[in-house]
């Protein structure tokens, strides 16, 4: 099953044309239990609307079948109805702070059960008036797709802060894993003996 990885930001497109996927470095993922590996939920939470998350070794029912894209486990987050607002309910990690003299970049792997789907993803001040930091709204299709944002340099330190992914926008199921969280801009993820290759088109990424 071939899987298009998507570079959803300029800076991310002119940064890597020609930048090969061995030159992948190491990062600090500041998040705790971003690819869900631990076996549980926390120390996320969803929340609102009704939506649901359970840490799954299968994707039961995907219509692209496809295992969790790193390790063992994936999040699977149901959401039944559409909210009033898109944040109306969604997936946060609490406890951060955005240190000043740095800029962050959030990637993570997203597919949805059937069709497309929407996601915002939003760095935040985790209290009023809940300032967003590169916060922007991207569709999910039903193959694993990495997306990213890169925040700019912050100039002062921001806490308390979260990471919030907003779903409340329509009905529907949806994966998530291998969520990173980390300084500077983006770095391809190590993916074990799943390698990347590039299928030509500038930004774009798939498996052989």
């Amino acid at each position: 099953m071939r899987t298009r990885i998507v570079w959803l930001t300029a800076a991310l497109l002119i940064g890597f044309i020609g930048f090969g996927p061995s030159h992948a470095q190491e990062i600090e993922n500041i998040l705790a239990n971003g690819g869900f590996e631990d076996g549980v939920v926390t120390p996320w939470s969803v929340w609102g609307g009704g939506a649901t998350g359970e840490v799954v070794e299968q994707l039961q029912g995907a219509w692209i079948p496809e295992d969790p894209i790193e390790g063992k486990f994936s999040l699977h987050v149901v959401v039944p109805a559409a909210g009033e607002n898109s944040w109306s309910s969604g997936l946060e990690q609490r406890g951060h702070v955005f240190e000043q003299g740095k800029k962050y970049t959030l990637s993570a792997f997203l597919k949805c059960k059937e069709g497309t789907l929407e996601i915002r993803f939003k760095p935040e001040l985790a209290q009023d008036p809940w300032t967003g930091y590169a916060e922007q709204s991207f569709t999910m299709t039903e193959e694993w797709t990495e997306i990213s944002i890169t925040t700019p340099v912050f100039s002062e330190d921001v806490g308390p802060a979260e990471i919030v992914f907003h779903v409340g926008f329509a009905p529907g199921d949806f994966w998530i894993d291998g969520i990173r969280w980390y300084e500077g801009d983006y770095v391809p993820p190590d993916l074990g003996e799943k390698s990347l290759t590039e299928s030509g088109d500038c930004g774009f990424w798939q498996y052989p």
